[in-house]
């Protein structure tokens, strides 16, 4: 049995899934993987689980393995005593070990049993033929566990159709110029510190012009206000045209993704939401990385 914790908003929740697809297609033995979503029904963060909201994914979710009354009892263990789903199994008699390259491992799944200890956002896909039971900590936001299956993969990735008007209008303008994007991650990063200088999106952007001069420039954020008041430090005038987004917040936040993955030009920020959208982009002609890319 091999189960991947699953967590975060929706980009972590998709580098998961990238992982565990590729895990299945790598070994090729019939075995599906388990996703453990017992994270949100403990944890109200972002906009919860949104595999399948979003993508229409029907992920092979551990909470549908066991019967409802064996996981009611073990999410209120994980809720009420801190025992994670993991050291359950191994408590309920379960040989298993537990691999993981995130540091805040130990504390959303402590465990007591054998743990791997890997380095974060790299390619190891011989991680994935660990023998017996083995349950995954991780993110892997790393480009290699998609692109081993890419059509497998982003096959099953496709955003749905966009209905709203003001989304509608922003793709028809991102696909009739010459759109570049650029992501800028606020909330969580500030206290976080993960905040990055308004200087480097600058440099970056006069990269791409000193490339291609004529580009539109779309501006996403989760923080839309904040950057139309500090655009000049920013650089976002220096384009003869620059386009904030507006308007997809809550459950319509993916939208700002799906709009991403449309541009021509990428300007990838530390953040694993620009940086899916970037890899969910089938006609990048720009793409260029500010930094390594966070987790959260």
């Amino acid at each position: 049995m091999h189960i991947q914790f699953l967590n975060g908003g929706l980009a972590n929740q998709v580098f998961q899934y990238i992982f565990v697809r590729y895990a299945e297609n790598y070994l090729n033995n019939g075995e599906r993987w388990f996703l453990d979503d017992s994270f949100f029904f403990v944890n109200n963060v972002h906009n919860g689980y949104e595999l399948k909201k979003v993508f229409g994914i029907e992920a092979n979710l551990l909470s549908n393995y066991f019967d409802s009354d064996v996981w009611d009892l073990m999410i209120k263990n994980k809720r009420e005593k801190n025992i994670s789903i993991p050291q359950q199994l191994k408590n309920y008699g379960m040989e298993i070990d537990m691999l993981t390259e995130s540091p805040t491992a130990f504390e959303m799944n402590p465990f007591d049993g054998l743990i791997y200890i890997i380095e974060c956002n790299k390619f190891h896909p011989q991680i994935t033929k660990l023998p017996g039971n083995v349950y995954y900590h991780g993110y892997w936001v790393n480009n290699n566990w998609l692109n081993g299956y890419k059509d497998i993969i982003k096959n099953e990735l496709k955003f749905p159709e966009i209905t709203e008007k003001n989304n509608i209008d922003y793709s028809n303008m991102i696909k009739n110029t010459n759109s570049t994007c650029v992501h800028v991650r606020r909330g969580d990063y500030i206290n976080l510190g993960w905040i990055l200088e308004k200087s480097l999106y600058k440099n970056l952007i006069k990269t791409v012009l000193n490339i291609e001069s004529d580009i539109t420039l779309f501006v996403f954020s989760d923080d839309i206000e904040y950057c139309k008041q500090n655009a000049d430090e920013f650089g976002f005038f220096l384009p003869q045209k620059t386009i904030f987004i507006e308007g997809n917040k809550g459950e319509n936040a993916y939208r700002d993704m799906q709009l991403m993955s449309m541009c021509r030009n990428t300007i990838v920020s530390n953040s694993a939401f620009s940086y899916l959208a970037s890899l969910l982009n089938n006609d990048i002609h720009i793409g260029i990385s500010m930094s390594p890319i966070r987790e959260l």
